[in-house]
């Protein structure tokens, strides 16, 4: 599959829309000797897209962490749940 590059301008959106934040460990750019990741909620290889209600940013343990993935099984009821989406879960 070929992918697009991500505009500039988006990727400086989605930075400050996260306040320079990984959207998972809450871990602060200022802080993180990588840079963070843009990251893609619903990966490329499930039907996302580059788009940028799709993109949020991410550490690169917690980016490679979640990987592909949308769901997984919750350890208290064993029920499949969608992943957290810090674009819209609190």
């Amino acid at each position: 599959m070929t992918r697009s590059a991500i505009p500039e301008s988006v990727r400086k959106r989605v930075r400050v829309a996260a306040g320079e934040r990984c959207g998972y460990c809450l871990s602060s750019q200022r802080y993180i000797l990588a840079r963070l990741e843009i990251e893609h909620l619903t990966p490329l290889s499930e039907g996302g897209t580059d788009e940028e209600a799709n993109l949020w940013l991410s550490c690169s343990l917690c980016n490679r962490y979640k990987g592909a993935q949308v769901s997984a099984s919750d350890p208290a009821t064993g029920a499949n749940v969608r992943l957290f989406n810090p674009r819209s879960d609190d």
